[in-house]
């Protein structure tokens, strides 16, 4: 059994180290012209047409935009719409209900909405 394993290791040692020209990296300029002649023309012909016949992909520069100026716009108000607005200002209470009371009645609810995170 141990002969018998010894000589497949031996006998793979010896296959890893032959060299193939399909696979040698280092193939000289005439090993590489000598298996380029080897190919048949149709083949050739073939290929050139197919990579001839492909289109290439457009530019990235000259490819539409992504977001037009009406889109543009309207992500802009989404944003200012989006901030969250300080307590102190005119603006500091817009998401936080103060029921029916405006002016200084409203001015108790400034602090609930700073707790509850409603504004700055």
């Amino acid at each position: 059994m141990r002969l018998s394993c010894l000589m497949l290791l031996a006998v793979l040692c010896v296959g890893a180290q032959a060299k193939d020209p399909y696979l040698d990296a280092a193939a000289s300029a005439a090993q590489v012209k000598a298996l380029q002649g080897r190919t048949d023309p149709v083949v050739r012909k073939a290929v050139a047409d197919a990579m001839a016949a492909e289109v290439p992909p457009p530019p990235l520069l000259q490819s539409a935009p992504e977001f037009s100026v009406a889109k543009s716009d309207i992500m802009t108000a989404a944003f200012i719409e989006a901030k969250v607005p300080d307590c102190l200002h005119s603006e500091g209470l817009k998401r936080q209900t103060t029921l029916i009371f405006t002016g200084y009645l409203a001015l108790p609810f400034i602090p609930i909405a700073a707790l509850r995170g409603k504004c700055n």
